[in-house]
């Protein structure tokens, strides 16, 4: 993969090999690895951001190394992953969030350094991805790092340092408004019950505490959790060599800090690539990478899972009571023996803790040591025929290690599991790929050229875990696992355990085309894979592309549009590709495991399995154009996909009585499909003496729709927070894990309760505080109603986007440069779950919004009357269509600005060759009518079944970074 920077612009790198973008018929996409390098992120992924044609990248939260949300043409399955296969220099890698821990994000991606690739091609199509068969499913991402080039050594640096603030925070009401409100409500209580006179039921429950100098207390918790986060990163490079021997070696160190505090980043990576030929017929090539990287993050209620927690830091920064400190007078924290934040002179109790001492005193790390490589032996033995061997290793340990103090927060205690407690885990997942390959390339009659593929692939992977928990701690000054304890907990099942799955397949490809005309190319792989059903292990897939470069013919060139459009490209494919990339590796056994029964050993069944558990299958079909308009000053491609998915594998509900744990087992049932288009410009706009613009717009449409599931009127809920809430729904018909919820119609302008709209479409308003024996819920007549409940839930709208894209701009003007990205993303909604902890009239504290409440007959506000306890009116208790808002967005991603120094600056014997100073920003500005704090926020992660739900997560920064690049 050494190619040099021209012959990378001209070629594609395509499964096992390379083509050259004039043969290449299937539909992919390139990035430069340049495009990412300086970016202000800690994975490249997280930069592809409106990069691509029919890539979508989403930023679930703002947490550091949080594996973003990736979808190449949508939603490829519902229960297995729609995460690509992310292929470097010929290794298929671990991707996700690998962590095996509910409060720190480890995106194994993370690992890699940026400044070290080449280029990132990605393959969309059945037709192109269909030779990596059932691991390709949800597209492939082919990355090639750099390699060195012959000639003199080579030395390059480039470091960059900046800071990050978080963004689009909403304002928190101050002591004073807080008091206001949250009596107003309390008295508002008392009214409704019909307790107005009753001098037992106070009137008031929050009052003011003061500080020391006699000025009110008034915390602000932003400054408690959030932190303005310092960052920098330095890579160092050297490439070079001879005709023979080609060498390229680079180290980085990454320290990054995010927005919250003791949220943290730190990546040390060397990366050693060497090209040799041995002989005019061996070529030896080798490619080595370690990396350790450490992820360090408060339990910041941002990652899957953890919505609802008590202990999540955003959801505490704005819930926690602005008129009572952080610490006491004699500078202890402020908690109480109840294990919560003290409430000073409020009369009421929290149940929340105090979010200071929970950051100082916990600590949670997720490190990764990863080893990537290969080595790899190419065989000429006569011309055009050329075998090849390659073994690769993805080698990643992983280490959790959590402490959580006695004195608060979730450990606080002193009983046994409790009482300060720390926890070590360890997983080891060793990845192996060993191929063969044979290829024959010919051209017969100076017009025919012939290309052959075959090969063998086997993929074996193997994880090993381990954990223990030690709580009850002798003294606080221990803070690590190997301090001294009252009690030692080994892990479950889930923590100590052994797997290992392989994937054998064999695989070939032809290629021809006629005089650079007429192109052809056969893709076919047959897999198998150990997860699935007896009988079911293999599966063959494959694709067909063909084009027609219309603009090589003679007719063509001769005719008058020739001089406008001046090249043409016809293409289209088909492909079937599989998918059996299960969470479960033994989804298809029936599974017991071992336990006691009193204090004899025992097995207990645990899984029912299904030998005929199969492949989930997808058909595909590409249409598209390559046109190349005014001397190719303006390149234009345009695609038309479908892909349906039959098959799908999922969870069928089984009937108690069968005795079958959680009464379900995997299944091949149910069908959908994507449905899209796509359309990218890449274009030289202006090009007048020391003035250049260049620009790039691509835009992808897509449409996702369940055809079918396990059988009439089936559906599945989706849940947030586990079973905390039900949020989403997959029913035939619409789009997978549609938004669902309680439908609402606002505020009843004479008594200020909210509307609910119950099954039978009718009006329900709720009154959270009533006179004793009356009813919560009415219709608007004042009669008693049933109450909402989930069989009134209604789908509540699409989570999927639509559309989505990018336009990137490249503008210089001598020794200037300025860059000016924007990604762009609609046609769907968000559930807005914040807006309900915003607004909820526990003790919690609130946005100032709810100034705007119901307080007057015929007042028209969408913020209904405060009444102290209500938590559903709002949308806190249960989703509601209130709180559903569209999510288009144009969001300015970068905007960078360099100069490139004159190196006759420095002398000729400074040896530089080349000094660019450049600063930028990242996550500039957002423009979207959506309230939350971002509508890319994803609480659920890259969970299919519950897109499109933000709910009490970190939002994201703005990184302002300066940097240098120097060439020697």
């Amino acid at each position: 993969m050494g190619a040099d920077a021209k012959q990378l612009a001209d070629v594609v790198v395509v499964g096992y090999g390379t083509q050259s973008k004039e043969e290449f018929t299937g539909s992919a996409a390139r990035v430069k690895g340049d495009v990412v390098k300086d970016l202000p992120v800690q994975s490249f992924d997280q930069g592809l951001a409106g990069k691509a044609t029919g890539v979508s990248i989403g930023q679930p939260n703002g947490v550091l190394n949080n594996a973003p949300v990736i979808r190449i043409r949508g939603i490829n399955s519902i229960s297995l992953s729609s995460y690509p296969l992310v292929v470097v220099d010929g290794i298929p890698i671990n991707t996700g969030n690998v962590a095996g821990s509910s409060t720190v994000a480890n995106n194994p991606l993370g690992d890699i350094n940026p400044a070290d690739i080449e280029s990132i091609d990605v393959l969309k199509d059945a037709a192109s991805t269909s030779i990596y068969g059932s691991r390709a499913a949800a597209g492939v991402i082919l990355i090639t790092t750099k390699s060195g080039k012959a000639g003199k050594p080579k030395v390059t640096y480039e470091g960059w340092a900046g800071v990050t603030r978080a963004v689009r925070l909403p304002k928190l009401l101050n002591a004073e408004q807080f008091m206001m409100i949250k009596n107003e409500a309390v008295l508002n209580a008392k009214i409704l019950t019909g307790k107005e006179n009753d001098p037992t039921v106070p009137s008031a429950l929050f009052f003011p505490m003061y500080n020391a100098d006699g000025s009110l207390v008034d915390t602000d918790w932003y400054k408690e959790v959030y932190q303005t986060g310092f960052s920098q990163n330095h890579s160092l490079g050297v490439s070079g060599g001879s005709e023979t021997t080609k060498y390229y070696f680079s180290t980085n160190y990454s320290k990054q800090k995010g927005i919250l505090k003791t949220n943290e980043f730190t990546r040390k990576a060397v990366r050693f690539n060497l090209d040799h030929k041995l002989t005019p017929w061996l070529s030896l090539t080798g490619n080595a990478n370690y990396n350790n990287t450490l992820n360090s993050s408060p339990n910041t209620g941002s990652l899957e899972g953890n919505a609802f927690g008590i202990v999540g830091s955003a959801r505490l920064a704005w819930i926690s009571a602005p008129n009572v400190p952080v610490y006491n007078p004699d500078g202890s924290y402020n908690i109480t023996t109840a294990n919560a934040i003290g409430m000073g002179n409020n009369q009421v109790a929290s149940n929340f803790y105090n979010p200071v001492p929970v950051l100082n005193l916990n600590k949670y790390t997720s490190e990764n040591d990863h080893i990537i490589g290969n080595f790899v032996a190419d065989f000429h033995p006569v011309k055009g025929l050329n075998y090849r061997i390659s073994y690769g290793v993805d080698r990643l340990k992983i280490e959790n290690i959590t402490f959580q103090s006695r004195v608060h927060g979730p450990a606080y205690g002193s009983a046994v599991g409790v009482g300060g407690n720390a926890t070590n885990t360890s997983l080891m997942l060793n990845n192996t790929d060993f191929t063969n390959t044979l290829g024959y390339q010919t051209t017969l009659l100076a017009k025919h050229s012939i290309g052959l593929l075959v090969g063998y692939d086997c993929q074996k992977v193997a994880s090993s875990a381990w954990g223990a928990t030690r709580s009850n701690v002798a003294d606080d000054f221990f803070d690590e696992y190997q301090g001294s304890y009252g009690a030692i907990v080994p892990g479950g099942t889930t923590i100590n355990s052994l797997g290992d799955k392989a994937l054998v397949s064999v695989f070939g490809r032809l290629t021809y085309d006629y005089d650079k005309k007429y192109f052809l190319t056969v893709n076919f792989r047959r897999d198998g894979n150990s997860a699935l059903g007896t009988g079911k292990k293999y599966g063959n897939f494959g694709g067909v592309s063909g084009g027609w470069s219309l603009g090589e013919e003679a007719f063509y060139r001769n005719s008058t549009l020739a001089q406008v459009m001046t090249g043409v490209k016809l293409r289209a494919s088909w492909g079937r590709i599989g998918n059996a990339n299960l969470n479960n590796w033994y989804g298809s056994l029936t599974l017991y495991n071992s336990g006691l029964y009193g204090s004899a050993a025992t097995w207990a069944f645990s899984q029912g399995g299904n030998s005929d558990l199969g492949w989930e299958t997808g058909k595909q079909t590409n249409v598209g154009a390559d046109l190349g308009l005014f001397n190719d000053r303006v390149q234009l491609d345009m695609t038309y996909y479908r892909n349906n998915v039959d098959d799908l594998i999922l969870n069928v509900p089984q009937s108690p009585s069968k005795g079958i744990p959680n009464n379900a087992i995997l299944q091949n049932v149910g069908a959908m499909y994507n449905r899209g288009f796509e359309v990218g410009i890449t274009a030289s706009i202006m090009e007048r003496g020391k003035f250049s613009w260049r620009t790039n717009l691509n835009y992808t449409h897509n449409k996702n729709r369940v055809t079918e599931l396990y059988g009439q009127g089936s559906e599945i809920v989706g849940t947030t927070s586990a079973t905390a809430e039900t949020s989403n729904i997959t029913r035939v018909g619409y789009s997978v894990g549609s938004l669902y919820g309680a439908k609402t119609d606002g505020v009843n302008p004479e008594n200020g309760q909210r509307i609910f709209i119950n099954k039978e479409g009718q009006k329900v308003q709720y009154n959270h505080a009533v006179p004793s024996g009356q009813s919560r819920w009415t219709y608007l007549d004042g009669s008693a109603a049933p109450a909402i409940s989930v069989s009134d839930y209604q789908l509540l709208g699409n989570a999927l986007p639509t559309f989505y894209g990018g336009f990137n701009n490249t503008f210089t003007y001598g020794n200037f440069d300025l860059g000016i990205n924007f990604t762009y993303s609609g046609g769907n909604y968000v559930m807005n779950g914040s807006k309900g902890t915003w607004r909820d009239q526990r003790f919690w504290n609130n946005t100032t919004e709810v100034l705007e409440r119901w307080t007057t007959p015929g007042q028209v506000t969408d913020i209904p009357r405060v009444v102290y306890g209500d938590l559903l009116s709002n949308g806190s208790s249960f989703p509601i269509s209130e709180n559903v808002e569209k999510g288009d967005y144009i969001r300015l991603q970068t905007a960078s600005l360099g100069y490139r120094v004159p190196v006759k600056l420095f002398g000729p014997k400074s040896g530089i060759s080349s000094v660019r100073v450049y600063t930028q920003v990242f996550n500039a500005f957002l423009l979207t009518k959506y309230s939350g704090t971002d509508p890319d926020i994803s609480s659920n992660g890259n969970n299919n079944l519950t897109p499109g739900v933000d709910k009490n997560s970190v939002p994201q920064g703005r990184t302002f970074t300066f940097g240098v690049n120097v060439g020697f």
